[in-house]
Formats: C-alpha cells, structure tokens, sequence
C-alpha cells in the first residue's frame, strides 16, 4: 500500500496513509484522529509523507481498506516481541524459560521452537503462521514464564485483542461498538505503573507509548471508520488471506513439485512452468471428479523373513 500511495516508510515521521499524526502522537491515547487526506490532496498537494504520486489515482483513499489479517500478525508480532524483551530485562529468558514456552506451545499443539544463532548470542524462534498465531492468541497462558498478577495483565491483553480481531472480521458488529472496544484496549495496553519502584505499594503497568505501533494506531482509529463504510460488505471481503494462501502454497509448490529451475537439456524447465503446470492438472481432476473415481494406490510392504 505505500508503494502504491507513494508513501514513506512505515516508522518514518508521518506513518499513517490516512490522516496527519506523527510518530510523537502515536501512543497518544486523547488524540482523535479521522482520515483526513483525500486523493485529490494527495495528488495536487502531497501531505508531509508522501514523497511519489500515487500509482492508483482513480481510486479514493477510502477505498484502501486495511486488511484485517496483517493488523493481526503485525500486532501479535509486537506483542510477542515485547514479552520477550521483558523475558529478556529481567534476565529470565533461560533454558528453563524456553522450555517452559515451548511445553505450553505444544500443549496448545504449536510446533515451536527456538534456537541460537551460529557464533552469536541472538535467539530466533519459529515463525507462525496465522492460524496458530490465533491458538496462541486465545489459549497461551502466560503464567507459566510470569508471575501471577502480571500474567493476569498480559493473559486479558491477548484475549481482548484476540475478541477484537474476532469482531473486526464479523460483519454485523457495530462499528461504534468496536471503537469502543479498540480504545480500551489500547487503554489496558497503557496500563500505568503505580507506586515507587522497589517499595511494596509498586505496581507494574503494561506498556509504554512509544511501544504503539502504526497498525495499532489504524486499529483503534481508523478501522471503525472503514467498518462503517464498508459495512455492508465487512472487512472480510477485503481480506488478503487468500492471496497469502495462494503464495504459501505456490512457495510449498516450488520446494517440493518442481526442480527449482534445475535439470539439463530437455529436462530442465522453469519453475514457474512446473508450477502452473501441476495446479492445471489439480483443477482438471478436481473438475472432472477425477480424485473420487479411482482410489488411492494401497501401498503393500513386505517385511524380509529372518533366517
């Protein structure tokens, strides 16, 4: 979408396609903000952030609608991030730690797992894909690496957000409704510290606002807005999750259906050939009920007789 608007990067000084706030106002949680720009602005007086002409210019900005899917991943990312990085502050992202989130990942079935990058310090995790992203979403329980009380935080902050994407994709919720929701969300994302710190009265909050991020930001802000435009369709026809399935699989296909553009003389072909090749062949058994008229081939396994 910022290729097409012409638009700067995501975590430059202006983020936001559709309205004016900055960086310093994101994690503003008093600030109300609309969209506000419009394409003929933006094509005869670029607001600050848009650096090219948009390459869509006959549609209106209204007509970007952010895609329900990457608000989940993005912000799950974040929020993931920002739980290891407290794992990480206290100095309890050990062996122990790990495996204790991976023992609660496969009781929720996830398969996980960390490991160290070679000659570094640096751990890195599997990357999930969006349906187990909403397994964690809805069942980790973040007691088993935190203490009770801040467990119980962290626990309703996934929940709640985990109701809001359930509710972002439903097309009879009320938009109003949602924005709502959204704000106090955010609000318990901002959870205040109470008390000093090191005393007994101390309470520790959530997050920080500089930890927002741009999708949060169109999450609370702009998504109610474009619920209510586009109410009549929902969010969900606007999804991109069948384009990332169709790339998934393609990406499946090219590891294991094709050479990888390899192969001599007349067996060399290219993988995307291979590709369209293999997906026709699918449709063509699939139309012609190919696949229910003759069963699989049984393999039989004879086993060798000991002497």
């Amino acid at each position: 979408m910022a290729i097409v608007l012409g638009f700067n990067a995501p975590n430059s000084k202006h983020f936001c396609p559709w309205c004016l706030c900055t960086k310093e106002n994101i994690g503003n949680k008093h600030k109300v903000c609309v969209i506000e720009k419009t394409m003929d602005q933006i094509k005869l007086k670029p607001p600050p952030g848009h650096v090219k002409s948009p390459l869509l210019q006959m549609i209106p900005l209204s007509h970007y609608v952010p895609d329900e899917l990457h608000i989940m991943l993005r912000i799950w990312d974040r929020l993931w991030d920002l739980v290891l990085q407290e794992l990480k502050t206290q100095n309890q992202f050990n062996d122990l730690t790990r495996a204790k989130i991976l023992a609660e990942m496969r009781r929720i079935s996830i398969s996980f797992n960390f490991w160290q990058e070679q000659g570094t310090q640096n751990w890195s995790y599997t990357s999930l894909m969006g349906g187990d992203k909403e397994k964690v979403l809805k069942n980790f329980n973040f007691r088993v690496v935190f203490a009770e009380e801040r467990a119980f935080l962290i626990n309703q902050l996934w929940r709640n957000f985990y109701e809001l994407y359930n509710n972002m994709k439903s097309q009879k919720i009320n938009p109003s409704h949602f924005a709502d929701q959204a704000k106090q969300w955010l609000d318990l994302f901002l959870t205040p510290f109470q008390g000093k710190p090191n005393t007994i009265t101390f309470k520790m909050g959530l997050y920080r606002p500089k930890d927002v991020t741009p999708y949060m930001h169109v999450l609370v802000h702009h998504l109610p807005e474009f619920m209510e435009q586009h109410q009549k369709f929902g969010l969900s026809a606007f999804s991109c999750a069948p384009v990332k399935k169709k790339n998934h699989d393609q990406v499946s296909a090219f590891f294991r259906k094709t050479m990888k553009d390899g192969g001599k003389g007349i067996e060399r072909k290219s993988a995307i050939f291979e590709i369209l090749h293999y997906e026709n062949r699918s449709l063509y058994f699939a139309q012609k009920g190919t696949i229910d008229k003759y069963s699989k081939p049984q393999h039989i396994h004879v086993k060798k007789l000991k002497k």
